[in-house]
């Protein structure tokens, strides 16, 4: 009866697929998780999965009969519900930024048909359609057992399941050679797995969601290796229990994979940003004595000194040029006003090194600095993460077998395999701690270069500062000066001004009589004695008229010409300032 139970309970939950995980008939989690999960599904649902028509699930199945594997593309929900019962499922994406390759409806068929942990679903969300890698640092393994009689478990045997087994999932992360990107050729890349193994029947299940096919082609290469008979072997449960640790191990393998040269990278880019700029700042200072010396040293242990030392003592010690005074510009008031030069700044302990000799260093090298440190501390936590993973894996897989639940049978048949893989999972921990530790090393080195670098870069901005402030120093000074021959020009201004205005008024003050004797000593009026000894006046108009056709052409000439010359000398200005515009916008 109770067997029929669960296979009505199971029926009933595979009809309502899409409410998983709430359909689950044992779910063995609290109901506002369940919840939870559901609204996170249907709020990610656009971005995770795909349309029908382009799903493709795939499904390595061990034929029973045969004794041979078979791979089954589906393409559809109508598809999966035949090849269901298949022992290995791959979900995949066209890459590992994309869509996964699968419905909705079909990967909730999946999970429903198989009572998949909803804890599962953690792993499933960090996948999909993205710009950026999402949810690097999420990691995680769940372990759920039910070897005792007395836990609550399905019992379906015409399916295989008994009720007794044992369940995880987990997810672990390596990096992988990128030949797409060109400037950053390597990608962190992670694999969700899910693994449940029935203790009394042998029947395991394994679900891999990965951005590309790249476990699938493993696990369909291990499985046709003759040498690798612990993965194609399931007639026994003994046998099977072997194929499911030993498929962990290819799992395991894939994820210390790459390490090294993905650190060889990040030192060869550091170098490469660093490294000139090091060697430019790194200027020995040339020694008479100490080249003397080691002259001499050569010298008596060698017989002819060889020429790397015989060009230091060639070489002569820097002549240092001697300061030169600042010279003002002296101003005249015949000169035009113009801007003073500014003079070169001038040390008295040694000449100033200009700033460009510093190469192409820039803030952009501090930046690149800065990414790989960030990259650096990535790796850091995806290596510390692999290994507590690894290590909780390899933990509760001692604590499972050392159980007594766990059968006898299994434990003693597969001794060799379990401590195999107790070695094997040890191996790959120590070697990600030791990469782990190349990359600490190589954190500190980051931290010191930049480190280096800021100071550099604080250098050059003080440098720069002591270089501004010598010029506006000096250009101040400078303008001190021209401010005090302004000054002494403008009282001597002041005084011409008064001398002028006395002259002005002198003249004005003897210009009409100027004019008027001017005109009187013309011939246009006379004055002569008449015969009866009276003054009589005589009025010339001719000479009037002669006078004024001399006088007014003249007068215009006059003005005209000078109106010539202050437009001519205007224009000649006004034609430099463009030319100056032109200059200045170029």
């Amino acid at each position: 009866m109770a067997v029929l139970a669960d296979q009505q309970l199971f029926e009933r939950s595979c009809q309502d697929t899409a409410k998983f995980p709430q359909n689950l008939v044992y779910p063995d989690t609290y109901d506002h998780l369940l919840v939870s999960y559901l609204e996170r599904l249907q709020k990610e649902e656009s971005r995770l999965f795909h349309d029908e028509p382009k799903a493709e699930v795939s499904i390595r199945d061990f034929d029973d009969s045969s004794r041979v594997f078979e791979n089954i593309t589906v393409r559809s929900h109508i598809e999966l519900k035949d090849y269901i019962c298949g022992e290995k499922l791959f979900i995949h994406a066209k890459f590992s930024r994309d869509k996964l390759k699968v419905t909705r409806e079909m990967l909730m068929f999946l999970f429903t048909y198989h009572q998949i942990m909803p804890v599962f679903l953690d792993f499933l969300f960090p996948f999909g359609k993205q710009h950026y890698a999402k949810e690097m640092n999420f990691s995680g393994f769940h372990f759920e057992s039910r070897l005792s009689l007395h836990d609550e478990s399905l019992k379906l045997l015409h399916l295989g399941r008994s009720g007794r087994d044992y369940r995880m999932c987990y997810n672990l992360k390596a990096v992988e050679p990128s030949p797409s990107q060109e400037e950053w050729p390597w990608s962190i890349r992670q694999t969700a797995t899910y693994h449940c193994f029935d203790v009394e029947t042998g029947k395991a299940l394994w679900i891999c969601i990965k951005g590309d096919q790249l476990m699938k082609k493993r696990v369909e290469a291990s499985t046709k290796t003759k040498g690798s008979q612990n993965m194609s072997r399931f007639d026994t449960r003994i046998s099977a229990f072997s194929s499911s640790i030993a498929t962990h191990l290819l799992l395991f393998d894939w994820c210390r994979e790459h390490w090294r040269w993905y650190i060889a990278f990040l030192e060869e880019s550091l170098q490469k940003s660093t490294r000139d700029t090091l060697l430019l700042f790194e200027k020995p200072r040339t020694n008479t004595h100490v080249s003397i010396q080691r002259e001499d040293t050569q010298r008596t242990l060698i017989a002819k000194p060889s020429r790397r030392h015989s060009s230091i003592l060639k070489r002569k010690p820097p002549v240092l040029p001697a300061p030169r005074p600042i010279e003002l510009p002296k101003y005249t008031p015949t000169e035009k006003l113009l801007p003073p030069p500014i003079p070169e700044p001038i040390s008295s302990s040694a000449p100033q090194e200009p700033l460009e000799e510093d190469g192409e260093f820039s803030f952009g090298d501090l930046k690149r600095v800065q990414h790989l440190e960030e990259k650096a501390n990535e790796m850091l936590q995806i290596l510390d993460s692999n290994i507590a993973v690894l290590s909780e894996i390899k933990e509760h897989y001692q604590i499972l077998i050392s159980s007594s639940d766990f059968p006898a049978e299994i434990r003693e048949g597969c001794a060799r395999d379990i401590a195999k893989f107790e070695r094997t999972t040890s191996s790959v921990i120590n070697e990600l701690r030791k990469q782990q530790s190349g990359t600490s090393s190589l954190l500190n080195l980051l931290k010191e270069r930049k480190s280096l670098l800021y100071g550099i870069l604080q250098f050059k901005n003080m440098e720069s500062n002591k270089l501004f402030a010598s010029r506006a120093q000096l250009s101040t000074a400078n303008m001190e000066t021209m401010t005090e021959s302004m000054h002494q020009i403008a009282i001597k201004t002041k005084k011409e001004t008064v001398s002028m205005r006395i002259i002005t008024l002198v003249t004005l003050f003897f210009l009409p009589g100027t004019f008027i004797s001017t005109i009187m000593s013309t011939d246009i009026v006379q004055y002569k004695i008449s015969d009866n000894g009276k003054s009589q006046e005589i009025f010339q108009l001719g000479a009037l008229q002669l006078y004024l056709a001399i006088t007014l052409p003249l007068m215009f000439i006059t003005f005209a010409s000078w109106y010539g010359v202050y437009y001519w000398v205007d224009w000649k200005e006004k034609a430099k300032e463009r030319v100056k515009r032109m200059r200045g916008g170029v």
